[in-house]
């Protein structure tokens, strides 16, 4: 059964060395809220869309809570992006392992550190 996700858009920002952590509310067409229990969620950020330099990609951890999907990074790891626009996005893949949707997806702003230890 397709869960029929409507894509939304959202910009963000991210300070380099800082814990980061954004959630999100799956919905549907008509802007009701989509469980996502029977599935599971992934989500990068990279340089531009073609990317494959791992050191312009950054793979969040998920975690849901039924319609709710948060996605998250360490200061370790936004420490080694470098400043700059990146392209993200949260896909989530149901149960049968063949039905992907994109929740969300957008423009990531990765502001630099002035302050290192």
């Amino acid at each position: 059964m397709t869960t029929s996700i409507k894509t939304q858009g959202q910009n963000l920002v991210m300070y380099q060395g800082a814990t980061f952590e954004q959630t999100f509310v799956a919905k549907d067409k008509n802007s009701l809220n989509v469980s996502l229990s029977a599935g599971t969620c992934i989500s990068q950020m990279r340089k531009n869309y073609s990317t494959s330099n791992s050191s312009h990609i950054l793979t969040f951890s998920t975690t849901i809570n039924d319609s709710a999907v948060t996605i998250s990074a360490s200061a370790s790891d936004t420490t080694n992006m470098e400043p700059g626009l990146y392209f993200y996005d949260v896909e989530f893949r149901q149960s049968d392992n063949v039905t992907v949707e994109k929740i969300v997806n957008g423009m990531v702003n990765v502001i630099g550190e002035s302050t290192k230890i």
